[in-house]
């Protein structure tokens, strides 16, 4: 299922984390992570897809292989910390390939895709759309 950016924004998933639906909050900490800038945290440094540091970069193979590598290597580290559906904790783990990202420049803007499958269910897939205005 997808949701909507006001719906993922919501101070619901923060106050009641764990609360709300599974695949809302998924989809909401996707969000957080592709658009948390790099090296922004003072407590994790390393949890950042880095998304919007990209803002204003030229168009070319840089973004498109450097956009990808970033995401996908900012989701497999953050697997590596959350919960794995052990302990009666709910799987969060998702799986992201660079093949699933997709780009379109349309009228300097960048729209991305980042389709992505859920742990749990591996049947169903989802996509989130971040913001990425200012292309060149």
């Amino acid at each position: 299922m997808n949701y909507t950016y006001d719906e993922m924004k919501s101070w619901d998933l923060f106050f009641y984390y764990g609360q709300n639906d599974l695949d809302l909050e998924i989809q909401s900490d996707l969000m957080l992570l592709l658009l948390q800038p790099p090296r922004s945290l003072f407590y994790n440094n390393k949890e950042s897809g880095g998304v919007v540091s990209y803002e204003n970069f030229p168009n070319d193979m840089n973004l498109q292989i450097n956009t990808r590598f970033d995401i996908t290597s900012a989701v497999a580290w953050k697997n590596r910390f959350i919960s794995n559906g052990t302990e009666g904790n709910p799987e969060r783990r998702i799986a992201v390939s660079q093949n699933s990202i997709g780009m379109q420049a349309i009228s300097g803007e960048l729209n991305m895709e980042v389709l992505y499958i859920p742990f749990y269910n591996y049947n169903a897939y989802a996509i989130v759309n971040p913001p990425m205005p200012g292309l060149r």
